[in-house]
């Protein structure tokens, strides 16, 4: 009997369902005891590139499923994954180089502090379950010798 492992479009939709969430999430906020505030996600309009990871994990999801069928398009859920993941790491280091995260800053002639919001750490959540779905798609098809019938073999006698 072989162990229980996830599935792939199990897996890939919770990393398309955790991607729609995080772009919704702010990248970037204003440390507490600071004024000011940054409107992006649910306080406003979704950026191109947010609206773009969203149909990633979509993406990511429906190849999953055709993995299934067509053991090679288990590259497709990986691919979006490290696409998230190549994102969520250039937009930090765009924040952490620019204004700089958690350095006072003056905006407007009052000080404020920027520090990382929800977004990265869901981002990069969902393009790990991409990626693993991705992984396990690969070798979820493989048999490996391993007989899947449930029928019970007669035990040897010496």
């Amino acid at each position: 009997m072989r162990p229980l492992r996830p599935a792939p479009g199990t897996l890939a939709l919770a990393g398309a369902a955790v991607i729609a969430v995080g772009v919704h999430q702010g990248l970037v906020h204003v440390a507490p005891g600071y004024g000011g505030s940054i409107v992006t996600g649910w306080g406003g309009p979704l950026s191109h590139e947010e609206v773009f990871l969203a149909r990633l994990g979509l993406v990511g999801v429906v190849g999953a499923v055709a993995a299934r069928r067509w053991r090679r398009l288990a590259v497709v859920p990986a691919a979006t994954g490290l696409v998230v993941l190549f994102y969520t790491l250039r937009a930090v280091l765009h924040y952490a180089l620019e204004p700089g995260l958690y350095v006072e800053v003056t905006t407007h002639g009052a000080p404020t502090r920027f520090v990382l919001g929800v977004e990265p750490i869901l981002l990069v959540a969902g393009g790990l379950l991409l990626v693993g779905a991705g992984v396990v798609g690969w070798r979820g098809t493989e048999t490996d010798g391993v007989d899947d019938d449930e029928t019970p073999r007669t035990p040897s006698t010496r």
